[in-house]
């Protein structure tokens, strides 16, 4: 029986992102499908793990020219199956399915779009943005096969605008075998407040320095650290960031460069209490943020943005703290809740691991992936 093709396709995102490469490829490759990953944003020709990443520097190529590449390179692939993270690669793939009406064509929808392109922008060019990147996307919401969606919180605008599209929920949790469990010790002189992820205000880091600065000065017996895992998106809040750092007194922060998702947990694990105190806009209060399982399954407690997507997912209560972010009272007093009882902290550890071991895990959410892709190519 012939091995069949199954090519991913991303303008927008690394070849080794976490979702595409570690999630998804490794498992379709493991179910037995010779898998291939398409990136425009990265000269790449290699095989990993029976995997090949072909890629191309196309970041400042036209539309056009962008999707004729990865039309290029998905015709000497000749998949069955293509599954894209953006709309732009879904037009190589219905492209290459005129040409060989058997190929199934999926969209893997993980943001809110087009509000994150377009909410760039302000004034009257917000909405002009917007309806110049909705209408081709109605486009291919109606001629794909399948919509892949990260969570359910996003599912009801496709539910609206693509009512008979089969839609499957597949979610962003962890792939439980790279995360070790680490209870945090909260008995020592340093306490460790850890970030991991994009770095921006708008994720708010002002927020959290705000609170180690405050945290810093009321307990000055205590070693307070800052652990940041991953990269800043503009430079110039770098500066500011590490200029408004560097002046508070009792505060260490140390700053570790992303790494490969497989080796991601012995940062984490250095962690006592993790957080995500982003600001509360549309597409963050409306967005689950994927790194509180990660952060679970490593047995952290965290304290995050209350919004409603994580009330929605879990009982909260069981794990950690949801906070307004811009409250910095509100947020040092659930802090004390654990350094004033670190035995809340431990059963809160415990209790995180133990919910991503028995449900929220890749290990068993990669089900419904390789169930779909054997139900479309069968």
């Amino acid at each position: 029986m012939t091995q069949k093709r199954i090519c991913l396709l991303t303008s927008g995102h690394p070849p080794f992102d976490e979702r595409i490469f570690w999630k998804f490829a490794k498992s379709l490759d493991e179910a037995g499908y010779s898998v291939s990953i398409i990136c425009s944003n990265q000269k790449i020709n290699q095989d990993i793990s029976g995997i090949n990443i072909n890629g191309f520097d196309g970041d400042l190529y036209p539309k056009k020219k962008k999707i004729k590449t990865f039309y290029d390179i998905v015709v000497s692939i000749n998949p069955d199956l293509i599954i894209c993270s953006e709309m732009l690669p879904v037009f190589a793939g219905l492209q290459l399915k005129k040409n060989k009406p058997g190929v199934k064509v999926i969209l893997d929808i993980t943001e809110w779009y087009p509000e994150n392109i377009a909410f760039k922008f302000s004034g009257i060019k917000r909405w002009i943005k917007y309806f110049q990147l909705f209408i081709p996307y109605i486009y291919v919401l109606i001629k794909v096969d399948h919509l892949i969606i990260g969570e359910y919180s996003k599912k009801k605008r496709y539910d609206f605008f693509a009512g008979k599209k089969p839609k499957t929920i597949i979610g962003y949790y962890p792939v439980l075998k790279y995360f070790n469990h680490k209870k945090p010790d909260l008995s020592t002189t340093e306490i460790v407040l850890g970030y991991a992820g994009v770095i921006t205000f708008k994720r708010g880091i002002k927020n959290l320095l705000r609170v180690c600065k405050s945290l810093a000065q009321k307990y000055p017996e205590k070693k307070i650290k800052l652990l940041m895992f991953g990269r800043f998106t503009y430079q110039n809040e770098e500066n500011e960031f590490k200029e408004l750092s560097s002046a508070i007194n009792n505060l260490n922060v140390e700053f570790v460069d992303w790494t490969d998702y497989d080796k991601m947990s012995p940062v984490i694990e250095r962690m006592d209490i993790c957080f995500d105190l982003r600001i509360r806009d549309f597409i963050y209060r409306n967005s689950l943020p994927i790194k509180i399982f990660e952060y679970m399954a490593c047995g952290k407690p965290f304290i995050y943005s209350d919004i409603k997507p994580i009330r929605n997912e879990i009982d909260y209560e069981n794990y950690g703290f949801l906070v307004n972010p811009e409250n910095e009272s509100e947020i040092i007093s659930v802090i004390e809740a654990y350094l004033n009882n670190p035995k809340l902290a431990d059963q809160h550890s415990i209790n995180a691991r133990r919910l991503i071991e028995e449900s929220k895990n890749w290990e068993s959410e990669s089900d419904k992936l390789k169930e779909l892709v054997n139900k479309l190519l069968a």
